[in-house]
């Protein structure tokens, strides 16, 4: 499969390197390319992603856009929603690759994963047009309970996570993600973050998209 990665950075020199490295990770099995946009960096950021891009094979679609907004930790915060919203669309408009590749893969670049994680995703391909992942921390914990939704509820931190959380199935529908998000390149080509909350789902949803939750896929943030 061909598949587009998308992501934004700010101040990532620390985490870039194992980025790359997961990506190189599925080519033996993909056909991949990353579009990144950097913003706002005050450490060397762009002098690591320009070394790494010397270094890998696979394509790198750089952009940059910078708000010049405060930087902001975990937290619900509105200007930090539209910043990031903003950088995502900037690069989501301005990107005219996707039409090369068969998904898009929407990728926080500080998160651990490996690639079995990838090829589940791409199993739901064959059934819906958005799959997202669990978002944990660690082994128990649900991480992204901001950006996981379904039935119109956030998730919660402790399992069983979801009021309609169901071992015994392996998707689940959502209304909104975070983190990461796999997606038929037709979707990232029609859909665009909310500039109040930061999130791709609405437009997903509001466009018909089908989009669930693969329980069985599981990324961590460090």
């Amino acid at each position: 499969m061909k598949i587009l990665f998308g992501s934004i950075v700010r101040d990532g020199a620390s985490y870039l390197p194992r980025y790359f490295e997961q990506l190189r990770s599925l080519t033996d099995k993909h056909e991949i390319g990353l579009a990144i946009c950097e913003g706002d960096s005050k450490d060397n950021t762009v002098s690591v992603l320009i070394d790494l891009m010397e270094k890998h094979s696979f394509p790198v679609y750089p952009y940059q856009y910078s708000h010049n907004g405060p930087k902001f930790g975990s937290v619900d915060v509105s200007e930090r929603w539209f910043n990031i919203a903003k950088t995502w669309n900037y690069m989501l408009d301005n990107c005219n690759k996707f039409d090369e590749y068969d998904y898009f893969c929407y990728m926080e670049a500080d998160l651990i994963w490996n690639k079995d994680i990838i090829d589940k995703l791409v199993e739901g391909m064959e059934e819906f047009d958005c799959v997202a992942p669990m978002s944990m921390l660690g082994q128990e914990w649900f991480y992204d309970t901001w950006g996981h939704r379904s039935n119109g509820m956030n998730f919660s931190a402790t399992y069983p996570y979801h009021p309609y959380f169901n071992d015994c199935l392996r998707y689940m529908p959502l209304d909104s993600a975070g983190s990461c998000i796999l997606m038929k390149s037709e979707v990232a080509k029609n859909c665009r973050l909310s500039l109040k909350d930061a999130m791709i789902g609405h437009d997903i949803i509001e466009n018909g998209y089908s989009f669930v939750l693969d329980k069985t896929a599981i990324v961590n943030h460090p």
